[in-house]
């Protein structure tokens, strides 16, 4: 960041870049307002269970060539009447809805009654070994819409609503739960249900939903995402098997959690494939996307439980902060930090796997897990300069081996491209990995030194926020950066850079919660920062804005750059022609903006 013009220059780039860029949780989440047609009044005809497929009862959803022209919005509680054969859905190229069903109203109950609905492209039925060698290619055409779709408010004294007892095949998404983000939704469950051959077979971007005893299996780009805002779901006692087909995303695995949290992931079976085969094959990866059409993931993958859960055959049974590293367009913040923490990993049961548990983001907790077979049971993996506050407990007889640089991964490294992106000119020298273990602990592949730290002294007090390279922050503030995480936040700048990206040192501006973990950045600069304020300043609630000054001039000027959570690029240049390098800034007491020149 050395001047005006290329820092609005740089902004106008980043905010074209991500006007192009796809927005996965804004199309998933957006609704049009389309007409709604009800099925409560046609069920009182007197002909029996629902059946969607019959062209004269249901008329009113259908075309003269028999295909389906709108969504049928699911007003009471069905069950669909018994069919021996699949439902092969046809729909017409005039159906502007996103999904085939809406369920519009809460309490009620769709029993598929066994129910297959299978809208499949011819090569979505191939073998699946064939599927697998073609990766991407069967899934980047096909069915673009949801089985069913979910999103109602709670309404308390409402039993739960329940989906069940059906087969979806070839969907976009077989179901597909939508949030706000800022309302408890109405409790659902989904149970006895089998999701196989879409391109993912259960998305949520909503909360309070029990999943239950499913089957999920040879999905395209995986079984369950858990996306942006999802919150409070449980997954609990469903089997997963070959379900990244499309080899897309190196973090992506049968579970998928971006940015989820509060959530459950317990007891289920995730098995072992049905074919021998060398793709890389992940049980649960957990990573906070790192944003998309210049939109901040507000959340963090944090405070969520994987219990109890029995994992046979995978190149890495659990990831934690699977993105860390990544060099992409869609990060904001151009530091390629992923954010995973206070997750409990616990009681689970791996074998014949490459890799048990690996973890690349601070924060988290391994507790009495049980490996057979499992070349690497756990794995830390320091991948920019820190990796601290793992507790492992109960982990007695087992390895823990620390990653620092490629050389120590090369024979996996083509599972994880993204951790070696952005970091390759930090040396092991600058690295640290701190561990907490008081019970039962594990051995570690290497003895303490000054790159492994075991059981060391927890920060506290005004060294809360002490960085192991640089010493305190210079300046530090607090204020609301996260709606989402108890208390205010830090925010935190040094005399030195803190960054490092590729060969170049930067200085940045951190956040942190309470208990002093980093979830987030923003500002980087090759400047040094001088001062920094937070309040409101271009708006008046929610999440805090960050003010800051350069310590050097930027051709000739010292302006006031106002910053939000997780960019890079300023939001707004204040006092853009001030040439005084003795102004300085703070807050008043309603949080507004004060500067002043001396």
């Amino acid at each position: 960041m050395r001047s005006i013009p290329f820092l609005l220059t740089i902004a106008l780039i980043f905010s074209y870049n991500f006007s192009v860029a796809q927005n996965e949780a804004t199309k998933e989440a957006s609704e049009s307002s389309q007409s709604v047609f009800y099925i409560k009044e046609v069920l009182q005809d007197g002909k029996g269970d629902f059946d969607p497929w019959n062209t004269q009862r249901w008329s009113a959803w259908y075309n003269e060539k028999g295909e389906i022209i709108r969504q049928f919005d699911v007003d009471t509680s069905v069950k669909f009447k018994s069919r021996n054969e699949p439902w092969l859905v046809k729909i017409s190229e005039k159906f502007t809805n996103k999904s085939l069903f809406t369920i519009a109203k809460q309490g009620i109950v769709m029993d598929g009654n066994g129910l297959i609905m299978d809208v499949r492209t011819e090569r979505q039925k191939l073998p699946l070994d064939e599927l697998y060698a073609l990766k991407k290619e069967p899934w980047t055409d096909g069915n673009e819409l949801r089985g069913i779709f979910y999103n109602l408010p709670q309404i308390e004294g409402i039993q739960a609503t329940k989906i069940k007892n059906f087969t979806f095949m070839g969907w976009k998404r077989g179901i597909k739960i939508n949030g706000t983000g800022d309302q408890e939704q109405h409790r659902l469950i989904v149970e006895n249900c089998v999701f196989t051959r879409n391109k993912i077979g259960f998305y949520t971007n909503g909360y309070n939903t029990l999943l239950r005893n499913c089957d999920l299996f040879e999905n395209g780009y995986g079984a369950i995402y858990s996306g942006s805002r999802s919150r409070r779901n449980q997954f609990i006692g469903n089997t997963f098997r070959d379900n990244t087909l499309s080899q897309n995303q190196h973090s992506y695995g049968d579970f998928i959690g971006d940015t989820f949290f509060d959530s459950e992931i317990s007891s289920n079976t995730f098995a072992k494939s049905h074919i021998k085969t060398d793709q890389r094959r992940i049980g649960i990866s957990m990573f906070r996307n790192m944003g998309e059409s210049n939109n901040l993931r507000e959340q963090m993958p944090h405070n969520n439980i994987i219990r109890g859960n029995h994992f046979d055959g995978y190149s890495v049974a659990i990831h934690i902060g699977s993105r860390m590293g990544r060099d992409t367009r869609n990060d904001i913040t151009d530091e390629g930090r992923d954010y995973a923490f206070y997750n409990l990993i616990a009681d689970n049961t791996i074998e014949n796997s490459t890799i048990g548990i690996k973890i690349n983001t601070e924060g988290n907790t391994i507790s009495g897990n049980a490996f057979t077979n499992v070349e690497e049971e756990i794995v830390l993996q320091c991948v920019f300069f820190k990796l601290e506050n793992t507790t492992i407990n109960y982990q007695k007889d087992d390895e823990v081996k620390l990653w620092y640089v490629t050389e120590d991964y090369a024979q996996y490294s083509d599972w994880f491209r993204f951790q070696d992106d952005l970091n390759g000119s930090i040396k092991k020298e600058e690295k640290l990995i701190t561990v907490f273990s008081q019970r039962e602990g594990p051995s570690f592949s290497q003895n303490q030194d000054e790159n492994f730290k075991l059981n060391p002294v927890k920060a506290s007090g005004k060294n809360l926020l002490e960085d192991y390279r640089l010493g305190v922050p210079m300046a530090t503030a607090t204020g609301e950066f996260s709606l989402d995480l108890p208390g205010n936040e830090f925010v935190a700048i040094w005399d030195q850079p803190i960054s490092r990206i590729n060969e170049k040192d930067y200085y940045s501006i951190l956040f942190f919660d309470d208990k002093g973990t980093e979830i987030n950045r923003c500002g980087r600069s090759e400047v040094k920062w001088k001062e920094i304020a937070v309040g409101y300043f271009t708006k008046k609630e929610g999440e805090m804005e960050v003010a800051a000054i350069p310590a050097e001039a930027i051709e000739g000027k010292y302006p006031v750059y106002i910053f939000d959570r997780g960019f890079q690029v300023p939001k707004e240049i204040l006092y853009g022609d001030n040439e005084n390098p003795d102004i300085t800034i703070k807050t008043d007491m309603n949080q507004e903006l004060m500067v002043l020149f001396q």
